[in-house]
């Protein structure tokens, strides 16, 4: 038997910040269910930054950059536009952020946790205009000082969801866009002596990169160090197995379907390991009533994309309906030489449920599911 492998969970699968739970309660709920390390939802960091909670537990709520900090040497302050995830930013949100990160970083010290991915950076790369994608790198140059704060290496950057004609799916103009990030990443370590590397990962309903076999096909064409794959269980059985429109909740015709994805799933064996960043986990339930297909006239939300955001399931539920055969794209990367964390990443409308009670009782759900992952995946 393999070596157990260490468990991770993504903030926001632990409670949504929308419904009041915070990041120190995510955290601790996260190390009580016995998770090894985080992924961390940047709009979790964020939120935490700017609120009075973190104001109460910083240092007197002294802010100000010190002269010898990451972000006063290498993020973009001073004179120049200070950024953050979303765009433009002033410099004491910005400030805020790094130290909130240091907060975070020591917290989990305390805890027993890595923090193993700072995420998600959406809408990075295929821009057609050069403003928009001039933003899109800045956006991503400032998540190295927030990084470096929280002892992150691992960035994830998801798959476009804007579509043409602002964005394109050109391999070369993605090549492109990644060897630029794959050259900032560069700078920054050599820099700072932090290592950062930037995972790519397939959204089932990303404009133009939709598929694994794609972002994988990006990361192979810039043939960096500093980029990798993130390989992601739901995003890539909702895409190549699963239909929400669908009565069955598989794509027809069945047999066919299975066919195809055996293929794609036997393909991950040929993946070299060391170039597979993160692997995330999460099922999901059929809906009992299918969707209507969508992007359409009244809703512009992918089918997919309105699914996820309702529906996932922690792995192995299956008396909760999961149906998705999570197992054995599970085993395909283990076979590949992947030997990082198993990650959960859920989202689900019970993590909008205000109790007390729901960061416990997600992050002990998902412990339990990585447990029987882990005894199927290595019986």
């Amino acid at each position: 038997m393999l070596a157990q492998p260490s468990y991770s969970i993504f903030t926001h699968s632990i409670g949504y910040h929308t419904a009041g739970h915070t990041l120190p309660d995510k955290l601790e709920a996260a190390a009580q269910a016995g998770m090894d390390g985080i992924e961390l939802f940047t709009d979790d960091l964020w939120t935490f930054s700017q609120s009075e909670l973190f104001a109460n537990v910083s240092r007197g709520g002294e802010l100000l950059t010190p002269p010898d900090s990451p972000l006063a040497k290498h993020a973009m302050v001073g004179k120049q536009r200070v950024w953050n995830a979303y765009g433009e930013c002033t410099q004491q949100e910005a400030e805020r952020e790094v130290e909130a990160a240091k907060w975070v970083k020591a917290r989990c010290d305390e805890l027993g946790l890595k923090v193993y991915c700072l995420q998600p950076l959406r809408d990075v790369e295929g821009w057609v205009g050069e403003e928009e994608r001039e933003m899109a790198m800045r956006r991503v140059e400032s998540r190295f000082a927030v990084m470096q704060a929280l002892d992150t290496q691992l960035l994830l950057v998801c798959s476009q969801n804007t579509p043409a004609p602002a964005t394109t799916g050109d391999r070369e103009a993605l090549k492109r866009d990644f060897t630029q990030i794959a050259n900032m990443a560069e700078r920054f370590t050599l820099r700072t002596g932090h290592e950062v590397r930037v995972g790519f990962e397939a959204l089932a309903w990303g404009s133009h990169v939709d598929k694994w076999t794609q972002a994988w096909q990006v990361v192979k064409s810039v043939d960096r160090k500093e980029v990798g794959l993130i390989l992601d269980a739901f995003n890539t059985l909702a895409r190549e197995y699963a239909d929400p429109c669908s009565s069955t909740g598989i794509q027809e015709p069945v047999a066919q379907t299975l066919l195809r994805l055996g293929e794609s799933l036997d393909g991950i064996v040929e993946v070299p390991g060391d170039k597979i960043f993160l692997l995330q986990i999460g099922d999901a339930k059929k809906l009992p009533t299918p969707l209507l297909p969508s992007p359409r006239e009244g809703e512009e939300r992918p089918s997919r994309m309105i699914w996820s955001r309702s529906s996932r399931l922690f792995p192995c539920e299956y008396d909760q309906g999961a149906f998705m055969p999570v197992p054995a794209f599970v085993e395909r990367v283990v076979k590949a030489g992947y030997k990082g964390p198993w990650s959960i990443e859920v989202f689900n409308d019970s993590l909008n449920d205000t109790s007390r009670d729901t960061t416990r009782s997600h992050a002990t759900r998902a412990r339990a599911g990585l447990d029987r992952l882990v005894e199927h995946v290595f019986k």
